[in-house]
């Protein structure tokens, strides 16, 4: 028999399944003194069918299951219709339940206006803690993880709730660097700018982000800058832990039996100004005559005509080819025709596609800072140091010659993107998160427990 549950109040909706044999075990849980840790999680975005913040939310929520009986409040209207399509396919997942909150309906004009969806986002916050209360009085959580937006400038309110609080991965406080703004165009220049001046003040003067991360138990870094920015500023050193993962890995590594007739290079990403794409086509117009490569371009945004204009300008436009934006299954396809993936993102917290090219076994030229630098190696890729337009791009050229007349090199690199994207499976990442709790767990409850938990 399959028993559906719903909470409801003002405005949230609560949707799990038990079946009755689990309903069971609840009951006896309550009469027995040991038991799962009981966790509330904060994921405004969660879905199984989306990557990004979306599937960070969900993946962070199954993970903590696996641990913790997990209760997950998002957002209503954008993300609970993925997540019963979800759970209508595929039945429960143990431990899981989800709390909604709708958003209002303003906010999805507001989203698109510049720094209003922050405010809408933080309306939402507010409401979400006004249900975790009323949720938390009736469960009494003993953990409480506030996973996404993964923005610095949002920690939400779960810090209020007396119960021990973790905050991260956090991201966003990495900068796009002044030396290369005449890269981004200039709209761009100027839209960096002001979040660069925005980042250092808010990340300085803002109570909440403060408050926030001096309650936290333990706090989580996306990346190695958010980190160090922690660290400078407020005397606070997060964990270091990536918002990303892999569920599986599909790809093998390459065996190159020869050097390449034609080195075949893919770009993947938005056509955004903070992408810098422009840094590659100028590094492909400098290679020497002797070297042949074919470029694809995955992604569409509004600097595609300039990078288009600057490509034929260059002579790179004719080695290369113009894909736009693609379904997901679609660029897989791209990553197995690649014998090389170029990241010149100049502002990311991670890049999920440099994660999706070692899983493809693909070694990664990135540049190297922020999310990069952490997650590419010497044994996966090639990172090229962040000192001027002019530097990076020689350094590029330079970087695609040489693997292009080496294929025992590329051989090794590949080996090595295998290797490397099997330390951010989503599992692993669960066996990590685990232990963060155990340890938070065991530090609040000093002495004789009245319980003691269990985490199987």
């Amino acid at each position: 028999m399959l028993v559906v549950g719903a909470f409801h109040a003002p405005y949230c909706k609560v949707y799990f399944r038990i079946t009755s044999r689990r309903a069971g075990r609840l009951t006896n849980n309550m009469q027995n003194t040991t038991r799962r840790p009981r966790l509330l999680m904060m994921a405004y975005c969660c879905s199984p069918y989306h990557g990004s913040e979306p599937g960070v939310g969900w993946n962070f929520a199954v993970q903590a299951a696996r641990h913790c009986d997990t209760w997950v409040i998002c957002e209503q209207h954008k993300f609970m219709p993925h997540i019963r399509r979800y759970l209508d396919a595929h039945g429960e997942v143990p431990g899981l339940r989800f709390v909604f909150v709708p958003e209002r309906a303003w906010a999805a004009a507001a989203w698109r206006i510049p720094g209003m969806g922050y405010l809408s986002y933080n309306l939402w916050q507010r409401r979400a803690l006004r249900a975790a209360r009323r949720l938390h009085a009736q469960v009494r959580f003993d953990l409480v993880h506030h996973v996404n937006i993964l923005g610095f400038r949002e920690p939400g309110y779960l810090w209020k709730l007396g119960v021990p609080f973790i905050w991260g991965p956090v991201g966003g406080t990495q900068n796009y660097p002044l030396r290369f703004l005449g890269e981004a165009g200039p709209r761009g220049a100027l839209a960096e700018a002001a979040r660069t001046v925005a980042n250092q003040i808010q990340l300085r003067i803002s109570r909440r982000v403060r408050r926030a991360s001096r309650e936290a138990a333990v706090m989580m870094a996306a990346n190695s800058t958010v980190q160090h920015d922690f660290a400078r500023i407020h005397g606070i050193t997060p964990n270091l832990m990536s918002d990303i993962g892999v569920t599986e890995i599909t790809g093998s590594p390459r065996s190159y039996t020869a050097k390449p007739d034609c080195l075949k290079i893919l770009w993947c990403g938005a056509l955004e100004p903070w992408k810098a794409l422009s840094l590659l086509i100028k590094a492909l117009a400098r290679l020497p005559e002797g070297v042949r490569y074919e470029l694809r371009v995955v992604g569409d945004g509004p600097m595609r005509s300039r990078y288009q204009r600057l490509a034929r300008r260059l002579g790179v436009d004719r080695h290369t080819t113009w894909l736009g934006s693609m379904p997901h299954s679609e660029v897989v396809r791209q990553y197995d025709w690649a014998d090389v993936f170029a990241f010149t993102s100049l502002r990311d917290t991670t890049g999920t596609v440099v994660l999706e090219s070692l899983g493809a076994a693909l070694p990664v030229i990135c540049l190297d800072h922020q999310g990069a630098h952490d997650m590419v190696t010497e044994q996966c890729g090639v990172k090229i140091p962040v000192t001027t337009p002019g530097e990076v791009v020689r350094r590029l050229s330079e970087t695609i010659t040489s693997l292009a007349d080496d294929p025992d090199r590329l051989e090794l690199l590949s080996r090595g993107a295998f290797e490397r994207a099997h330390e951010y499976l989503w599992s692993r990442r669960g066996e990590r998160i685990a232990e963060i709790y155990r340890q938070v767990l065991s530090e609040q409850f000093t002495g004789e427990p009245e319980e003691e938990f269990s985490y199987a």
